[in-house]
């Protein structure tokens, strides 16, 4: 009987080709998607229950096997941690049989099936059977409408279902022990590539998990436009992946570290300078190095000293720098706010980030050719463009009524026609030519 009830819920997904998604209506994928999760439930609780019973049965002696996982492995998909995994699955829910019912019938997903179990199984004291009864209840309520992520915290306090006046002591308890063993838990490590890159991996606990990824997503700048509608060719063609969006949001805060917030070493501190002649700071023709010896180009060696605190110590020629860089040369928070007040964000047409995404650059003449750090130089930017000016070479100068207008490379522009960002002032938009 099992073979044909079995064989008949294959052939009911046998019917429906692949393809069809494709002909249905959004309304319809959607809750495709949420049936089709529902049914993989169901499946699931199924699969759990014919290894346990296969388990207790010692099924795999039967054929010969080395044990029930690898009896499973063998029988589809070859992967011992997989059965090894599904085992333990099936164990976990034998003890909460309310849980593993509600799987069979599609109520919850086979991830908020085993928080609840592990949760009901380590209650603290001595519950008893009707208690944890309770929790399980409640939890599988619960899980209709919470995240697994909000349920995982809820159930931290489901002690208040039994013994109320405890469940503050019980939940910082679980999270005193949860942070010990994430420190335990934790590592990191990184390895040149030894092709201009860096890869690395690490695990933290929660809370600094969620700060990192706070600052990231703060910093990541979804609007990247494509070259097609973005008057410069900007140096990603074609719009970023998430995971390089939040790459660059990592470069973007590895480089505005605070340095002289971080311990010395030895009476040195962390800051790092780039080195480069003084000529070829302004030309652009030559790499500078940094002070760990990482050689960068003549534009990210300027990117760098218009961005950032630490700034290049420029050589003429000579072992002495001719001059290092001091925060004074970045612009104020005074000339900030008035930057802020005057462009409303970055001032590159057609970009439209806020202010808070912008740095100051130095509009007129740079620094390295004696550009002076006042609010008449000052022009507010966002990264991404910061990098198309320095790398296309892109000019910038100030129109008569006092706004930055960018003059295009030739290769961009053959008449080299000033443009404006529109999006904040459109009556001060410089008409587009015909």
């Amino acid at each position: 009987m099992f073979e044909s009830t079995l064989g008949a819920a294959a052939a009911a997904l046998d019917a429906m080709r692949l393809d069809a998604y494709d002909h249905l209506s959004a309304a319809e994928q959607i809750r495709a998607c949420e049936m089709l999760g529902r049914l993989e439930a169901r499946v699931k609780a199924h699969q759990l229950a014919a290894a346990a019973a296969a388990d207790r049965s010692e099924a795999a002696a039967s054929i010969g096997a080395a044990s029930t996982g690898a009896m499973i492995a063998n029988s589809f998909g070859g992967d011992p941690a997989a059965a090894s995994r599904l085992l333990k699955q099936a164990a976990k829910l034998e003890s909460a049989s309310a849980t593993q019912e509600a799987l069979a019938r599609g109520e919850v997903s086979l991830a908020q099936a085993e928080l609840i179990a592990d949760k009901v199984k380590d209650l603290p004291g001595e519950p008893t059977d009707a208690q944890r009864e309770g929790c399980e209840t409640q939890l599988l309520d619960d899980a209709k409408k919470l995240s697994l992520k909000d349920l995982s915290r809820k159930a931290d306090r489901i002690t208040e279902t039994f013994a109320p006046d405890d469940v503050d002591k019980h939940e910082n308890e679980t999270l005193a022990e949860r942070e010990k063993n994430a420190r335990k838990a934790s590592y990191f490590w990184m390895a040149d590539r030894r092709d201009g890159t860096y890869k690395g991996e690490f695990v933290i606990p929660e809370a600094q998990g969620e700060m990192l990824k706070n600052a990231l997503e703060a910093l990541n700048a979804p609007q990247i436009k494509k070259a097609e509608d973005d008057p410069a060719l900007a140096v990603l063609d074609e719009r970023p992946t998430y995971g390089q969006q939040m790459a660059e949001a990592f470069c973007t805060l590895i480089e505005h570290l605070p340095a002289d917030k971080l311990p010395d070493t030895a009476g040195v501190g962390v800051t790092v300078t780039v080195n480069i002649d003084l000529k070829s700071l302004i030309d652009g023709l030559k790499a500078g190095t940094l002070s760990t010896g990482c050689r960068v180009s003549a534009y990210e060696a300027r990117r760098m000293a218009c961005e950032h605190g630490l700034l290049p110590m420029v050589f003429n020629g000579k072992p002495l720098p001719l001059d290092c860089g001091r925060e004074q040369r970045l612009f104020n928070r005074a000339q900030r706010r008035a930057a802020e007040r005057r462009d409303r964000g970055c001032s590159f047409p057609g970009c439209d980030r806020p202010p808070s995404w912008c740095v100051g650059h130095h509009a007129r003449r740079r620094w390295a050719e004696g550009g002076a750090t006042d609010l008449g130089e000052l022009v507010l930017i966002c990264a991404h463009h910061h990098r198309v000016i320095h790398a296309d070479e892109w000019e910038v100068w100030f129109a008569d009524d006092g706004y930055p207008e960018f003059i295009p490379p030739a290769s961009i522009d053959p008449r080299r026609k000033p443009v404006r960002n529109s999006r904040f002032r459109p009556d001060a938009a410089t008409p587009t030519a015909a």
